[in-house]
């Protein structure tokens, strides 16, 4: 029988409150079957970090600190956003890989990211094999954004709607409070590039307060200034206030954004870093009716809050890490486990194992069905799927008065290869 195969585990893309707790469950995962896999390491920065041979032995990490790994915020391995070139393009890229994969006896490699990322894990995959150096590929699903195709739900969401549903929440009651003499229009903006998913789970705040004066804006709907304007206007003349939940991706009739923050031009591709809408809505209505209003913008904080993670969420993220190493115990190659409910009351789920190219190349959209016809609000089919990935809370430790949550130090290995620098 050949010898076991390590393993190399790497973070990709934008994080979430959750992802460490699948990097813990692919690391106690691979752990329990040690006929099957040898060391576990963890790239340092994703792909760049198996480029740069920047790599951490997990074998290191006692129960403590893997307990510590399951709360963690942030991404405790560093992601990275460092898409491989083409092998016509780049060569040396993939070269570098196969080298690091060889010097190590790497035979299972796990992508913990979103979409993108998986076609990375792919094409590293099939370079290896195609190079006499077979390598398992399992991909480890996450993102905020609820764009995974293919599953019910995507590890990282229920988290971040928790706390965006909170935060509009409780900024709504603080705006009730004040507006017979202050603020008229409050606006949020939430992530979500070309898609709603964080904007419909601010509707969560109906379940709560019936009457809210509520608008919603996802990315899925072309903003009509006119119609926006009626309805804000109605609201306020009605209840007083008006709230509103934005999608960082809103555009218009024509496609275009409604508000770009930068352009980062880099040797192959520009990439468009979006924000300010909710401001440009704040400033829209605050001309339009002389009133006072405010705009929030939670960015990073939507995605890293672990005080208000979802417990529903968190035992995702940790059993998507499970069902990685799974399914390479299976004998399977080149997938993805996804979610796929078997009960909606109470919410109980498996995973199934989807292709990652079949994946990577298609994004899932809020559906008509979770908007009104003015695409202004949210429907009860959208709050009967939303609200069972907010439920359940997870106790944070406490230190001095603040979470307990200061980044784990971990030991690089002693590099084996000369130096390599990952330039995007």
């Amino acid at each position: 029988m050949s010898h076991p195969k390590n393993v190399i585990y790497a973070q990709a893309g934008g994080v979430t409150a959750v992802i460490n707790a699948s990097a813990a469950g692919v690391i106690e995962m691979t752990r329990h079957h040690p006929e099957t896999f040898g060391k576990t390491y963890a790239a340092i920065n994703g792909i760049v970090g198996v480029l740069e041979e920047r790599m951490v032995d997990t074998s290191e990490l006692d129960e403590a600190a893997l307990n510590r790994l399951k709360t963690q915020p942030g991404a405790a391995f560093q992601a990275c956003r460092f898409d491989l070139d083409t092998i016509d393009e780049n060569p040396a890229q993939y070269e570098r890989v196969l080298e690091v994969f060889r010097a190590y006896d790497i035979g299972y490699f796990f992508y913990n990211g979103g979409n993108g990322s998986m076609l990375t894990a792919q094409k590293v995959a099939d370079y290896c094999s195609d190079h006499g150096h077979p390598v398992t590929c399992i991909g480890v699903a996450k993102t905020i954004d609820n764009d995974l195709a293919l599953s019910h739900c995507s590890p990282g969401f229920g988290s971040a709607a928790k706390y965006i549903a909170t935060s509009l929440l409780e900024a709504t009651m603080d705006l009730f409070s004040m507006h017979n003499t202050s603020t008229k229009f409050f606006v949020l903006e939430a992530m979500g590039r070309n898609t709603g998913w964080l904007t419909i789970a601010g509707g969560l705040i109906k379940t709560v307060l019936p009457d809210v004066p509520l608008i919603v804006l996802p990315a899925e709907r072309a903003f009509d200034q006119k119609a926006f304007l009626e309805r804000v206007e109605t609201l306020i003349e009605t209840q007083g206030y008006c709230v509103c939940i934005v999608s960082e991706g809103l555009t218009d009739a024509d496609g275009n954004y409604i508000s770009i923050e930068n352009i980062e031009h880099t040797q192959h591709n520009d990439y468009t870093q979006l924000g300010g809408v909710a401001h440009s809505l704040s400033g829209l209505v605050a001309n339009t009716f002389n009133c006072k209003t405010h705009s929030a913008v939670p960015d990073y904080l939507q995605r890293s809050a672990s005080h208000m993670v979802s417990e529903t969420d968190w035992e995702m993220a940790y059993r998507a890490g499970k069902a990685a190493v799974q399914a390479a115990l299976d004998g399977h190659h080149g997938v993805l486990p996804t979610i796929d409910v078997t009960s909606h009351s109470p919410l109980e789920w498996r995973y199934q194992n989807v292709d990652l190219y079949q994946v990577a190349e298609l994004e899932k959209r809020v559906p008509d069905a979770f908007l009104t016809d003015d695409g202004m609000d949210i429907t009860q089919e959208a709050i009967d799927y939303l609200q069972p990935l907010i439920k359940g809370e997870r106790p944070v430790k406490f230190y001095n008065g603040l979470p307990d949550i200061a980044p784990i130090h971990f030991d690089l290995v002693s590099p084996m290869l000369s130096a390599y620098k990952a330039i995007k």
